[in-house]
């Protein structure tokens, strides 16, 4: 395991980025918009062509694929390999059966493994956007600390503070949006700020305030990075400002575009949605003569169940881009059509996702780097492990001695 000492964040950081920099063309595009290949590498695409379609590879026959398709780019496999984290090695902490209740057993590893990093801890906590609390419960129970919790849904904190009375903790709950002027307010010097999978702009509200405001220390395990205000990716650290790299949403999305393997039914369901999503863009195409991709917006599931029809998803979608579908439609020549790009989306997302680790790093490191340069200590952490959530990175900071 690689320990991240604070001393090489900037190295890692200036490593990951020249490396992104130099294969960008393998991994910032949309895969849904690509009419062709995106690069100009006959063997790479030789490679591609030979293997299975993605959605037939067996967990072996991908693994086998990764591992070729990586020979292709020099530098990524060590660098792949230098990424590991030094895992927690905090004590476990009992817990209650009914401390937990209402939790679903993932949110409840998360929180447990969240608490054991706060032993020994003497400061008052800020739970920051706390949804009911659950965080902030534990940690209030487990280390016998005033916690105060933020959170901008009113239903929420009447819940989450029913709960916390209920059970006689020392948790009170502020009905506060923490994007709002009011949110700094909250935030002390002899504090510990905690944040489990706050999203983009509201964890990087937190990292402004934190360096304005200096609480002691900061833990924080960010989650989707895409979620800004902003198109583009607005850089935190001096590192990260003097990057060539542009990133765009697309690109803070694909960092998080992990999942834990979900059931059967949800991948059936999700290939059928991608197969039809571009068996209509093949129509879509035929009818305007316009080859750009065009997006759609997010619809139910049962609109790829065993019993829909594509017919009637392709109407639905013609009526979101107000066209008229002809009387007469090829529809198998369509689907296969749609499947052929299907393929080759998959193909592309498989060159992509080798990128992927390097991306949601740089992004990590960036938020390291940017509290270095605002006085703190800090460490990078797995947290828990990628089963339990693939968003498992921690950040630990402490402010150091003020000179």
């Amino acid at each position: 395991m690689v320990n991240n000492k604070s001393a090489s964040f900037s190295r890692q950081f200036k490593r990951l980025d020249q490396l992104l920099y130099r294969y960008q063309d393998y991994w910032q595009f949309s895969p849904f918009e690509q009419q062709t290949r995106p690069w100009q590498n006959p063997a790479l695409d030789a490679y591609l062509d030979q293997l299975e379609p993605k959605r037939q590879q067996t967990p072996a026959q991908a693994k086998q694929a990764d591992e070729g398709l990586i020979a292709f780019f020099p530098e990524l496999a060590e660098t792949l390999e230098s990424l590991a984290l030094a895992s927690s090695k905090a004590d476990k902490l009992a817990t209650p059966f009914w401390l937990n209740t209402g939790i679903k057993g993932r949110k409840a590893e998360q929180i447990q493994a969240f608490s054991e990093q706060l032993q020994g801890e003497n400061l008052a906590i800020l739970e920051w956007c706390a949804g009911k609390g659950h965080l902030g419960r534990l940690l209030s129970f487990h280390h016998q600390l005033s916690v105060d919790s933020l959170e901008w849904q009113a239903s929420l904190c009447q819940a989450g503070q029913h709960t916390s009375d209920k059970l006689k903790l020392r948790q009170q709950f502020h009905h506060c949006d923490v994007l709002s002027p009011q949110a700094q307010h909250f935030i002390k010097p002899q504090q510990h700020v905690v944040a489990l999978h706050a999203c983009g702009e509201l964890h990087l509200q937190l990292l402004h305030l934190a360096s304005q405001q200096q609480p002691q220390r900061l833990s924080l395990c960010p989650c989707c990075y895409h979620l800004i205000a902003e198109p583009h990716y607005q850089p935190l650290s001096s590192e990260a400002q003097a990057s060539d790299l542009r990133l765009s949403k697309a690109d803070l999305r694909l960092a998080v575009a992990q999942s834990v393997t979900s059931g059967q039914r949800v991948q059936t369901l999700r290939q059928r949605e991608i197969h039809w999503r571009l068996s209509y863009q093949c129509l879509r195409e035929q009818i305007t003569g316009q080859a750009h991709y065009q997006a759609l917006p997010s619809v139910a599931k049962h609109w790829f169940s065993q019993q829909a029809q594509f017919i009637d998803f392709a109407r639905w979608a013609a009526q979101q881009h107000s066209l008229d579908l002809p009387q007469q439609i090829a529809l198998p020549q369509l689907l296969e059509q749609g499947q052929q790009r299907h393929q080759q989306v998959q193909q592309l997302e498989q060159v992509q996702q080798l990128f992927r680790p390097l991306i949601e790093r740089w992004l990590l490191l960036d938020r390291c780097l940017y509290l270095q340069q605002h006085g703190y200590k800090v460490e990078l952490i797995e947290l828990f492990p990628f089963t339990t959530s693939p968003r498992n990175s921690l950040i630990q900071a402490e402010l150091g001695p003020r000179n």
